[in-house]
C-alpha cells in the first residue's frame, strides 16, 4: 500500500462512507453526486483491495476491513484540521470562529444568558450552535461535530460505565433535584411521604434525541422503579404541565424557580435519598491545545462557578 496511490481528497469522503454506511447518504453530507460518491467508493476499493461496504439484505454493512479503518480515517482527518486550522494566539475581539455547545434543558434558563452576553460583549465575530441534550452527545464529541457537552455527571443516560479516555470531565455546580406539583394539588398538601410520591401519576422529560422510556430515564437518574404517565420532550415543559393535574414531577430546583409557572408549584426535598447528580463539562482531548477552544471552555466554567 503506497500513500502516493492514494488521493488524499477521498479521505472526507471515505469517512462519511464508513459513518453513513449508505452511498446516498454520504453523497448527501458532503454536497456531492451519487455518481461522484459510487466512484469515490470505487477508487477506494481498488486501492485497500476490499470491498469496504456490503449488502447485507436490505442494508449495507462495513467489513472487517472497513470497521478497522473508522477510527485512523476520524482522527487523520482531525489531525489535519487541527494543523490547516488552529491559531498560535486566539484574540477573542477580532476572532471569527463558530463553536457548537450541547447543552442540558437545567443549563437553559441561567447559564445561556450569561454565556451569550459575555460572548456578545468579548467576541463579537464568533457564533454559538446550541444543541439540547441527546443520547448521541458524547459520538458528536468524538466525532468532532460539537465542540462541548455541558450536561448531567449520570453515565446510565448514555448507558456507559465510564467516559471514554478520549474525553476530558471538568466537574461544575451541583444539580438539586425536587419533587414538584400543581399548588393546588387535590391530595398533596404540605408534606409528601415516599407512599404518597409513589402512588402518584409521574411527568417526567423524555428528549427527542433519547430512545429510552422516561420511566427508564426516572430509574437512571434516580435508582427507583416507577411508572411515568406523562413525558414532555424537555424538562423546562414541566412545570407547565403540571398546573391543573394531579401529576408530580422531578426538576432540577432551579428550573423549578424561574418561569411564569414557578408561582404555580409546590416543591418538595425528595422523601428518599436519591444519587447526587452535578453539572460537567465535556471536551474531546484533540482539542486541548487549540487556544480558542481553551478560551471558550475556560469562559463557560467561568460562568458556571459564577453562577
Amino acid at each position: 500500500m503506497q500513500l502516493n496511490r492514494f488521493d488524499l481528497n477521498l479521505l472526507i469522503s471515505l469517512d462519511v462512507l464508513l459513518r453513513e454506511k449508505n452511498v446516498t447518504r454520504a453523497a448527501e453530507r458532503v454536497h456531492l453526486s451519487q455518481p461522484a460518491m459510487s466512484a469515490a467508493l470505487h477508487k477506494m476499493r481498488e486501492y485497500f483491495d476490499d470491498p469496504l461496504l456490503i449488502r447485507v439484505g436490505r442494508d449495507m454493512e462495513l467489513t472487517p476491513r472497513g470497521l478497522a479503518l473508522i477510527e485512523p480515517v476520524r482522527e487523520a482527518l482531525f489531525h489535519i484540521q487541527a494543523a490547516l486550522g488552529t491559531e498560535v494566539q486566539f484574540n477573542p475581539s477580532s476572532a471569527q470562529r463558530a463553536f457548537t455547545i450541547i447543552v442540558s434543558e437545567a443549563a437553559v434558563p441561567g447559564f445561556l444568558p450569561a454565556l451569550s452576553r459575555r460572548v456578545a460583549q468579548e467576541a463579537p465575530g464568533v457564533e454559538l450552535h446550541i444543541e439540547l441534550i441527546s443520547q448521541t452527545a458524547l459520538a458528536r464529541l468524538e466525532y468532532g461535530e460539537a465542540d462541548l457537552c455541558l450536561c448531567l455527571d449520570h453515565l446510565g443516560l448514555y448507558n456507559l460505565r465510564e467516559y471514554p479516555d478520549t474525553l476530558r470531565v471538568e466537574r461544575l455546580r451541583p444539580v438539586r433535584w425536587v419533587c414538584a406539583v400543581d399548588r393546588n394539588h387535590p391530595t398533596v398538601k404540605d408534606t409528601l411521604s415516599v407512599e404518597q410520591y409513589k402512588s402518584l401519576p409521574h411527568a417526567f422529560e423524555r428528549p427527542s434525541g433519547f430512545s429510552i422510556s422516561g420511566s427508564e430515564l426516572v430509574r437512571r437518574l434516580f435508582d427507583i422503579d416507577l411508572t411515568v404517565h406523562l413525558t414532555v420532550p424537555s424538562l423546562l415543559h414541566l412545570p407547565y404541565v403540571l398546573e391543573g393535574t394531579n401529576y408530580v414531577a422531578a426538576i432540577p430546583e432551579r428550573l423549578a424557580q424561574l418561569g411564569p409557572a414557578a408561582g404555580q408549584l409546590k416543591t418538595f426535598p425528595f422523601p428518599f435519598e436519591v444519587p447526587e447528580h452535578h453539572e460537567i463539562l465535556l471536551w474531546h482531548k484533540r482539542l486541548e491545545p487549540d487556544p480558542g477552544h481553551a478560551w471558550i471552555r475556560e469562559l463557560i466554567i467561568s460562568i458556571a462557578h459564577e453562577l
